[in-house]
C-alpha cells in the first residue's frame, strides 16, 4: 500500500487555477504545482504564469509538455485537422495526457492526490461532477476540486485576499485564457483578439494555409459571410479572415471604445 501522500494542484494561468493556489496554501501542507503548456498561449499568460511562479510558488513550477506533438500547431498539422466541440482532442493530448505521464514515470511510489480548479457554474457536465472522487481508470489518483461549489465573485475574493492581481487579459475583456484562442472562443472575444493581438490572428492564417482546413467551425458566422467552400461536402466555410471581417463589421458585435482601459467581464476593474 501507498503510504506517502503527494498533492499535485494543477494551474493554466486563469482565475479558477490561480484560485486554486491560493486555497491550496490555506488549507495543504505541502504540494506541487504543474503547468501544462500547450504552445498556444498568450504571451501575456506565460508572463503572468511566471510572476505566479515567482509570487506564490518560489519559482518550482513543474511545465509539462507533450511527449507526442510539439504544441497545439503541431499536434493539428499531424492529424490534419484543428480540434472541435465534438472532438476536444487537444484537452487529451496536451494536457491530461502529459499530466498521466509525470504520474506514472515520477510519482510511482506515492498515493497521489490531484488538485484541480473546476467549478459548477462553468457548465452542466462540471455541475454534476463530485468534488472528491477516485479516478482508477485514468489517472488512477484522487481527484479533488475544492472549489466546485465556488462562484467567480469567490474566485477574484480570494486574489484580493492575498492582493494577487488576475491575469492582465480578463480586463482587455477576456472571458477564457488559455489556449489564446480557444476553438470555444466567442465572436466578441474574436474580435478583441484581432484587434488586440492581431499577431495570434496570422498564427491562425498560417495554421489554416498549412492545413487547407479552417481553424473554426462552419457555423461560426452567417453563412452569407463564409467566404469558401468545403470540396467534399460543398457546404460553405469561413477561414478566419471571414470570421474577423464578420466580427469587426456586424452590428450585434459590441463595439470597442479606447478611451475604455479596462473591459472586465467580471468587473474587477478599479
Amino acid at each position: 500500500m501507498k503510504t506517502q501522500i503527494k498533492n499535485i494542484v494543477s494551474f493554466s494561468g486563469g482565475k479558477d487555477s490561480t484560485a486554486l493556489i491560493l486555497w491550496a496554501k490555506e488549507n495543504l501542507n505541502k504540494f506541487d504545482t504543474i503547468f501544462c503548456d500547450t504552445g498556444w498561449e498568450n504571451e501575456i499568460t506565460y508572463d503572468y504564469i511566471k510572476y505566479i511562479n515567482k509570487t506564490l510558488l518560489g519559482g518550482k513550477l513543474i511545465t509539462l509538455k507533450s511527449s507526442k506533438y510539439n504544441g497545439f500547431a503541431d499536434m493539428s498539422i499531424k492529424r490534419s485537422r484543428v480540434p472541435s466541440s465534438m472532438a476536444r482532442f487537444c484537452t487529451v493530448e496536451l494536457k491530461l495526457n502529459p499530466t498521466v505521464e509525470y504520474i506514472h514515470n515520477n510519482l510511482k511510489e506515492f498515493q497521489v492526490h490531484l488538485f484541480n480548479g473546476i467549478r459548477a457554474g462553468e457548465s452542466l457536465s462540471r455541475s454534476k461532477m463530485e468534488i472528491v472522487e477516485f479516478d482508477g481508470d485514468y489517472f488512477g489518483t484522487w481527484i479533488h476540486r475544492p472549489l466546485l461549489k465556488w462562484s467567480v465573485q469567490d474566485v477574484f475574493e480570494i486574489h484580493k485576499k492575498y492582493n494577487i492581481e488576475p491575469n492582465p487579459l480578463y480586463k482587455m475583456g477576456l472571458s477564457r485564457v488559455g489556449c489564446f484562442p480557444c476553438i470555444m472562443a466567442r465572436l466578441s472575444e474574436i474580435k478583441i483578439i484581432a484587434k488586440k493581438f492581431p499577431e495570434h490572428i496570422q498564427k491562425i492564417r498560417d495554421l489554416e494555409n498549412k492545413l487547407g482546413r479552417t481553424y473554426f467551425p462552419a457555423n461560426k458566422i452567417p453563412v452569407r459571410f463564409r467566404g469558401d467552400y468545403d470540396p467534399k461536402s460543398g457546404v460553405k466555410i469561413a477561414f478566419i479572415d471571414d470570421v474577423v471581417n464578420y466580427v469587426k463589421t456586424d452590428p450585434n458585435q459590441e463595439e470597442l471604445f479606447e478611451p475604455v482601459s479596462c473591459m472586465s467581464k467580471y468587473n474587477i476593474c478599479e
